[in-house]
């Protein structure tokens, strides 16, 4: 029997993975749910107009990013409580498949139960207002430039996916602490490196964001064609993969 992965035996431990904690998340869906039913209706009754691919944007964008990477924060919570660290860690299943069961519930199973959750929702805004002789367009999260927004999940997801197994409690709030840390040194040291190439006082320059600045009294903005766009969307999936790597060689690290 391999070692690394076995068909037959991932499958034992997704089933098993599922009877344990179904209970949990579908209590965590209701919760989802009734947040974009009650915080989406409170949006919709506030605007004056209809539900633009804007509105929508904005009732999927913060959600999708903080439910996401609350969920993927706890999904090795079995590993850091003492009373089921045992138990999970002797399971006769590869590290692999530990991994790549917490990867694949974190990342996929929990996109596709969003966006199928998020787009009826939706739908039943979209036909409690719609407005006389209005065309409504619906926001299509797989088409340019929203499936963009797919990349920065897979960079917050990866981040959260290690803070899960790095810290044994307290996961979303240490990631997250960690994540706006390093952040907030990549900007400062940023804002110097634009600043002394373009001899010239910049805003804050978030890496890989536009430059902005002031040319007399003009406000100026240096943006990346769509060449270098693909470039920086290439190295996020990259630093996203090393952290997802990175993952696996902390949970192989467990000890009993």
């Amino acid at each position: 029997m391999n070692n690394i992965f076995n068909t037959k035996r991932f499958g034992m431990l997704l089933i098993k993975h599922t009877s344990e904690h179904y209970k949990t998340y579908l209590m965590s869906l209701g919760v989802l749910i009734g947040v974009m039913v009650l915080g989406g209706s409170f949006i919709v009754y506030l605007i004056p107009g209809g539900i633009d691919k804007e509105v929508q944007t904005i009732l999927f964008v913060p959600v999708f990013f903080l439910a996401g990477t609350i969920f993927t924060s706890t999904i090795f919570a079995d590993f850091g409580d003492q009373k089921k660290s045992t138990a999970a860690l002797t399971l006769p299943a590869s590290h692999f498949e530990k991994f790549l069961v917490g990867w694949l519930y974190s990342y996929v199973i929990f996109s596709v139960v969003f966006i199928i959750s998020f787009y009826t929702i939706l739908i039943g805004l979209l036909n409690l207002k719609h407005l006389p002789h209005q065309r409504v367009e619906i926001f299509n999260i797989f088409v340019e430039p929203a499936s963009g927004l797919f990349i920065i999940f897979t960079l917050l997801h990866s981040l959260a996916f290690f803070g899960a197994i790095c810290f044994k409690k307290f996961h979303f709030i240490k990631a997250g602490f960690g994540f706006f840390i390093c952040a907030g040194i990549l900007t400062v040291f940023n804002t110097w490196f634009v600043k002394a190439l373009f001899q010239r006082d910049v805003r804050p320059a978030v890496p890989f964001s536009n430059v902005m600045f002031y040319e007399d009294t003009r406000f100026m903005a240096v943006t990346t064609g769509r060449h270098e766009d693909t470039f920086v969307s290439y190295l996020i999936i990259i630093v996203s993969i090393i952290f997802w790597t990175a993952t696996y060689f902390r949970l192989k690290e467990k000890q009993v």
